[in-house]
């Protein structure tokens, strides 16, 4: 019980942290890890972006070249004598390369920029969402790999029967995280296990009173933590909301917050699928 309580915190602070500026920062910080000199292989894979310059610094979703399965067939391209092995090797060290950068890596290649970038253009005008997110939710780096495998191992070891409204804390929380931070990863394995407990639970009302503080107790320290020009004092107040964000939701019944989420999700849930939810968005509709 004391290791599954200080996993769930655990998750939800690397999740929350990778949310606001000061995760920004992080990620820069681990963007050297290992020596990124050029290799013969890495300039296989930027071959069609050095030719053509497309998409600038955020060509990687665009060249056709940085996806794990095309950046595999990039490295077994670049030389016609190597062996299996020198393929495989350096294979996973350019992929760690591209991941270890704040950037990382796409999941899906867009092969048509044109129609993206008019996209991204209704979606700000809209709905105010920067093409920036576009681009992140589509992509993952090593520190949201990490944050999303930490949230994964904590929503495993809280799947409990007699915790659901700690579970649904535990996973809305994780689901705010992954959309306002843009982890793709988290934030589809948040949204299916909540659904997937949601209609496994009886307790349907301990269940939406976890999802609400869940919901506000992570966005209150998000929206807070990211009105300050100082990261580390934007965390400091925002944990102390939190804990006053917490404190409050004891003394209040949430249900009727609920059904307020619940209203604003099926109106916009169109427009939240369009921004990478995709399936997950609609599991969720469907569950509230």
């Amino acid at each position: 019980m004391y290791f599954v309580k200080k996993l769930r915190q655990a998750a939800l602070g690397i999740a929350g942290l990778f949310s606001v500026p000061f995760g920004k920062k992080v990620e820069k910080s681990l963007s050297n890890i290992i020596d990124d000199k050029a290799t013969i292989y890495d300039a296989k894979i930027d071959e069609f972006y050095n030719a053509t310059h497309i998409g600038g610094f955020t060509h990687r979703h665009f060249d056709g070249s940085h996806t794990p399965l095309q950046m595999w067939e990039k490295v077994k391209e670049a030389l016609p004598d190597d062996t299996n092995f020198e393929e495989l090797k350096n294979y996973f060290l350019s992929l760690f390369k591209d991941l270890q950068t704040p950037m990382g890596i796409p999941l899906n290649n867009i092969d048509n920029k044109e129609a993206f970038d008019k996209f991204a253009a209704h979606m700000n005008e809209h709905f105010a969402i920067k093409k920036s997110w576009l681009l992140d939710i589509q992509s993952v780096n090593l520190s949201e790999i990490f944050g999303a495998t930490l949230g994964v191992v904590a929503l495993m070891f809280g799947w409990k029967k007699n915790e659901k409204e700690e579970f649904a804390n535990l996973a809305s929380s994780l689901i705010l995280a992954g959309a306002v931070g843009a982890n793709p990863i988290l934030l589809i394995v948040s949204i299916v296990s909540w659904a997937k407990s949601y209609t496994k639970n009886k307790n349907k009302k301990a269940f939406k009173e976890g999802t609400v503080k869940g919901l506000l107790g992570m966005g209150s320290f998000i929206m807070t933590a990211s009105l300050f020009a100082s990261p580390l004092l934007g965390i400091i107040i925002g944990l102390v909301v939190l804990i006053v964000v917490k404190k409050s939701l004891k003394r209040i019944e949430v249900s009727q917050i609920y059904d307020w989420f619940r209203k604003q999700i099926k109106r916009h849930g169109k427009t939240l699928a369009a921004m990478g939810g995709g399936a997950g968005i609609a599991m969720m509709m469907g569950a509230i």
